[in-house]
């Protein structure tokens, strides 16, 4: 169990623990304090469900390691970091799984081939058809 999953059932146990309390003080007449601890059950919720989310990111990336470490060929994650959605495609940051893309090493070139490689690198950010 990771600490994430600890933490999701630590939220539902409070969820549950708030809600006898309030169905208590129902029971008493207390209705605002009743209210005012049903009004935090909404936020324990949703940390339940982002620390579910996160454990089950944990456990896939653990699974995507071994498989790359006993050499399958396996796809990336999605979503593949938490940038993924406005990244365009590229890698993004120390965790993301996509594989790097390969390198432009133009320092290595000489004048002549640095215009020819500018020259085709020219056409593919133009949006003509040709």
């Amino acid at each position: 169990m990771t600490r994430h999953l600890a933490l999701a059932r630590a939220c539902r146990a409070v969820i549950l623990a708030e809600l006898a309390i309030s169905a208590w003080f129902f029971a008493h007449h207390e209705w605002l304090l009743g209210i005012l601890v049903v009004w935090a059950a909404p936020s324990l919720l949703v940390a339940d469900a982002v620390c579910r989310g996160a454990h089950h990111r944990a456990r896939a990336e653990a699974r995507r390691a071994a498989q790359l470490e006993a050499g399958e060929q396996v796809r990336p994650l999605t979503p593949c970091c938490r940038f993924w959605e406005r990244s365009g495609g590229q890698v993004h940051g120390p965790d993301c799984t996509r594989p790097p893309l390969p390198r432009r090493d133009t320092y290595r070139l000489d004048d002549g081939d640095r215009a020819a490689f500018h020259e085709i690198v020219r056409h593919y950010h133009d949006r003509s058809p040709a």
